[in-house]
This record gives C-alpha cells, structure tokens and sequence, in this order.
C-alpha cells in the first residue's frame, strides 16, 4: 500500500456518500461525490508498529498456501508477522506453553464439536486455555468455562440450545479467533475401488466397506495427520494421545457406541442401553455388550476386559490427563452385572455421555492380553500408557504411577501386522493386516500399506501412476491438487469429500503482550482479506466463513454479529491512528450532524436541478405558484 498524505475529513466523506447515496437520484446530482474513494488511507507511518509470531505446523499444505497471503495482509496496517515453521513436537509445546501471537489451528469437528471442544480449554492441554487467560471484562475464563460447564448439565432442549447460543456470542465477541474457511475431507481413491463412504468423524477414514474391483487386496495408502504428511503411527495405544495417530486408532479399537449420519449414536461394542435417574441426581447408564466378538489375538470381549480399560484411564491419577471432555470428569463408577452388562454412573444427568463415547480415544477398548499383566494389571503399578507420551505438561503424573504400555490388540477391523521406524522417527514400513474374525462385515482389502512421502507433489505423482492407491484426509494433498485430479484425473482417480466437518482458524493469545489488545486482535481480523486467498489457493474447494464452528456442529446454527469480515477500512481505523493534533475517528454526534447535513445537501442538489429543469421548460415553479396565488385572491374577491 503506498503512504498517502490524507486528512482524517476524508474518512468522513465515505460516511456522507454512503449516506447520500441512500436517496434516489443523488448519484446523479452530485457526480462528484461519486468519483471519491470510499477508502481512505493514511500514511502507514501512522500505523501502531506491532511485530507477532505467528506460529504454524511444517507439512501443511493447507496453510503453507496462505500464510504468505496473511502476511502481506498484515503489513498494510503496519503489522510485521514473524512466522516459525514448526515440527508437531515442537508446535504442541509452543500451544502449550502459550509461546505464540497467533496461531494457525482448526476446530476438531465432528463429533466434538461444541461440547468437548469447548470443555478443553479449562485445561493446560490444548491452544485454547492460553488463548482465552485475557478476555474482555466482564467476561472472564472462569466465568466462561462456568458457562460452558452448566450447559452440559441441563435436561431440557430449549434452555441448553438458549445457553449454547449465549456462550457462542461471548466468544465470537472477543474476536479471539479469525474463522477462514470450512474444511471439507478429502478422499482420493484408485478407480480400482468401490463402496467408499466418507467418514462421520473428522479424523476416521473407514476402508471396511471398500469393494476391491480389480487387480490386488494388497492397497497403498498416504493418510493425513490432522493436516500433515503422514511420518509415524506413535505406538497405537487407544488411551493416549499425540504421537498416537486417530486414523489408525480407529482401525484398530472401537468402543461401546459409534458416531453415525447426522450424529446418530450407533451400536457397536454395545448392542443396546438404558439410562435412568439415581437418587443421588446423576444418571445410571446399563450396556448389553455384543456376543461372540473377538480381539486381533482370538481373545474374548467381555464385560471384565471393558472394565480394566476404564479403571486405567479413570485412575484417580491418569484421569488427570483427560479433563479436556466431561465424560471423564463425570464418571464416579463403572461396574458389571451378573448378567455382564456393563454400568455406568455419572454424578449430574450430563447430556453428552453418549456422543462422548464414540470418540476414537480414550475411552475404547484394547484386549486383556494387551496389558502387561492381563486383567491382573494394576492401574498405577503397570497402567496401559506408554513412557513419556503424556507430554512435557503432564509428566508428573508418571511420579506416582508406572507406565506399561499397551500392545496393539484391539476389536476392529484392521490389525497392526509390521511397524519399522527409523532414528529420525519416521516409520519405514507400517502394514496392517484384515481382522478375519472381525464381527462385522469382514474388509475386503487384505492388507494396507502406509507409505511415506517428502512432498505432496510425490503422492500426486504415484496416484496418477497407480503405485499409491489412496490419499485420505487433510494433508497428502493441496487443495489445487485436489481440484486438479478431480476434473482431469477423473479416469484414474475417483475424488470424494465430507460435508464441512470443521473450521481452519488463526487464534490470537490474549494473555501476551500486542493481542492482549481487542482492537489489534479486530484489526487484525478486519485486514485479512480471506475471501481472495481462498478463491486463488483453494479453486474452489473450500469457502469463507465468519463464526468459530459449522452451522452443522450441534447447537451451533445461530447468527453471530459481528461478522468477522474482511474491512479493511476497519482495520485501519483500529491499528492506524491518525498523526497527532489530528483526530481520525469524529465524535458520534459529529458523526450524526455531518450525516444530516449531506442529506439536506443532496434535498437540495435535488430540488435544484428540479427548479433547472421546470425553467428549461418554460414553466418556472415559483411563477407557478404566483399565479395560483392570483387566481385564489380574485376568488375571494368574487
């Protein structure tokens, strides 16, 4: 943006062409009112000179296309934007640690959203709890998470969609996010396949249902990694998180209940439940547990083998780790009948229980035989968890209990057959074998075969030569790649996607200095000019949005204000104060009376050029009027 000498009036004059333009006519009348720019500018000089880190995940291909593009945005305003490129270690203790201005993230989509996704931020374990330290009074993080808590506990529909609608004002209006666009997930399959159905959850990509119509079982895959390349599966334990990959997780365990279309709760270890009222105000929830299932080893499922994974990751020391959802905080017991059913018990009716179940973790099930001393596995002498994987805020917990660790023997429909991984962590070689004896619809693929890739430019290379049979997810391709195989590729490669499960946002950290401010934090905002980068970067493929999450995420289609749109005379406005002894924001009274004098202006440029044409005409208004007046007086006089 060039520097421009202009007096803060000049802001002013889009106010009154705004104004007069409202009046039929009055761009006609006063054309030289409409040759004004309507944004003004003053010299960059006078921008508040603020530098910010902006903090984003190395191999993402989603945002290393617009990073450049925020960058440049944010320079007309006079923010210079210091970009660190970091590895998922590395970026999970800078989110952790709060080390960060902005930082480039996405909401976790189905089926998290807004329950769970929400509740994380009370806890040191995600973004979120550093970004929200710093809100607006009146509002506060307690006063927020109080909110969001209260919810969770209410019985009736019409009060909890009040509340959620109430808690999503509150944070849209901190303007701590920048919502950019809605993230569809993309599926790439060889037209070898068939019967591929995109995943109800953001971060599962379910093969069991693929029809192998031609040439081998044996299939190559490049999975995403929440937005990366693939690198490592971590150790496969259901009751951990990073380096633990959901994807493959959710090939490997399942739980009581799944997440179908439209959020449905669907039977899967669980054939059926109840839920009743206890006397202590909680809910009792009673399990049928399906018959005849088998873990990867022959072993049986059972009522006792769901209990010891409870008692692992529900020890009064490990649940610790997993306050970032309710359920956990919730449960006060978890028992089996005589009949074998499996009971849980929460201490308030909390409405999510059931959705939070079917998430891939932690709360699914690995076999007995997968612990290290079978059903005899004390929680806190030999726990499922594997050394040093809680991360760096959470390793005290390994004070007071030993970690085991936890071979990977789960129900579903995948087995992990070969793991290989080198000294830089990357896994050379990563199979997974059919479950045979799995108790749903057996998979026709025999084996998959995770493979490795430096660039995404390599994965288009080997889709299009057949080497790589599938690119699943958010990270093995851009969104230009995308679009390109599906309308020139479309004879090789068949190219499906979700629906929008999830937001990509940039958050700013209100708790440091800079975006600890609300106007930088809108005038930030304002000035990316999202709508442009997405249409060059994306072809299509994703759209702009203005509110933290999906219409679709439950209790979330309401409309938010204000809308967090590109303005870029907004921007200005908030970061480039005019020069001193100017003012470059008038007094709203000053504001009112300029407005009403530009109206009556334009009255009268109308009433003007009227009088001009009525003369023109040979019939003056005023002579007009005279006469009329004669006409009444010899009236009178008659």
């Amino acid at each position: 943006m060039a520097a421009q000498t202009t007096k803060p009036f000049g802001r002013t004059l889009s106010i009154i062409y705004v104004a007069s333009a409202l009046l039929p006519g009055a761009s006609a009348a006063l054309p030289m009112m409409s040759s004004l720019s309507v944004m003004s500018s003053l010299p960059i000089e006078s921008c508040k000179k603020i530098t910010l880190d902006f903090i984003i995940k190395d191999n993402d291909p989603e945002i290393a296309a617009v990073e450049d593009d925020i960058v440049q945005d944010l320079a007309k305003i006079g923010i210079t934007v210091n970009t660190r490129i970091l590895n998922p270690s590395a970026y999970i203790e800078a989110e952790l640690g709060g080390d960060y201005h902005m930082m480039f993230t996405r909401t976790w989509g189905a089926p998290y959203d807004p329950h769970s996704y929400l509740t994380s931020w009370a806890v040191p374990s995600h973004v979120e709890y550093s970004a929200v330290g710093g809100l607006e009074p009146p509002m506060n993080r307690d006063r927020l998470l109080e909110m969001i808590a209260d919810v969770q506990v209410q019985s009736d529909p019409f009060i909890i969609s009040e509340q959620w609608e109430a808690i999503h004002q509150a944070v849209h209006s901190q303007a701590i996010f920048l919502p950019l666009w809605g993230t569809r997930v993309p599926f790439v399959l060889n037209r070898r396949f068939a019967g591929f159905t995109p995943s109800t959850q953001t971060y599962s990509y379910p093969l069991e249902s693929v029809r192998v119509l031609s040439g081998s079982a044996n299939v190559t895959v490049s999975p995403g990694t929440g937005g990366s390349l693939f690198e490592s599966l971590g150790p496969l334990n259901p009751h951990q998180y990073f380096p633990n990959q959901l994807f493959a997780q959710s090939w490997v365990y399942e739980g009581l209940v799944g997440y179908g279309q439209d959020g449905e709760i669907a039977p899967v270890l669980a054939t059926s439940w109840t839920s009743e009222d206890t006397p202590s105000g909680g809910r009792r929830h009673t399990f049928v547990l399906r018959e005849g299932v088998k873990f990867h080893d022959g072993s049986e499922w059972n009522c006792s083998v769901a209990k010891l994974n409870f008692d692992h990751v529900l020890s009064d020391t490990v649940r610790a780790r997993h306050q970032w959802y309710g359920t956990t905080q919730q449960l006060t017991s978890w028992t089996c009948s005589d009949a074998g059913e499996f009971i849980l018990e929460t201490r308030e009716r909390y409405y999510p229980l059931l959705q939070e179940l079917t998430y891939i973790r932690p709360l699914t099930f690995a076999a007995a035989s997968a612990f290290a001393e079978g059903l005899d596995s004390h929680p806190d002498l030999h726990n499922s968890c594997n050394p040093g994987d809680f991360g760096s805020r959470w390793s005290f917990i390994e004070d007071t209990i030993t970690c085991a660790g936890l071979k990977p023997l789960g129900t579903g429909p995948f087995k992990l057959v070969k793991q290989a991984t080198n000294a830089d962590g990357i896994d050379t070689e990563a199979v997974f074998a059919r479950h045979d004896n799995y108790w749903g619809s057996v998979p026709e693929i025999e084996f998959l075969h995770l493979k490795f890739y430096e660039t995404t430019d390599d994965v288009v290379s080997d889709l299009l030569s057949g080497d790589l049979d599938m690119a699943l997810g958010i990270g093995p391709l851009t969104a230009k790649q995308i679009q390109n195989l599906k309308f020139y590729h479309s004879d090789k490669v068949d190219v499906r996607h979700s629906d929008v499960m999830q937001h990509a946002l940039v958050i700013m950290n209100t708790n440091v200095e800079h975006t600890r401010d609300i106007q930088t934090r809108r005038a930030i905002i304002h000035a990316i000019d999202k709508s442009r980068f997405i249409k060059e970067e994306f072809a299509g493929l994703e759209q702009p949005v203005t509110q933290l999450l999906p219409y679709s995420a439950p209790y979330s289609n309401v409309d938010l204000s204000p809308k967090w749109a590109y303005d870029f005379n907004k921007a200005e406005l908030l970061n480039c104060p005019a020069p001193d002894g100017e003012s470059a924001v008038l007094p709203t009274w000053a504001i009112i009376v300029i407005i009403i004098g530009a109206v009556l202006f334009v009255l009268l440029i109308i009433f003007a050029g009227f009088m001009y044409r009525r003369e023109r005409q040979g019939n003056p208004i005023f002579v007009t009027l005279k006469g009329q007046a004669q006409e009444v007086d010899m009236g009178n006089k008659c």
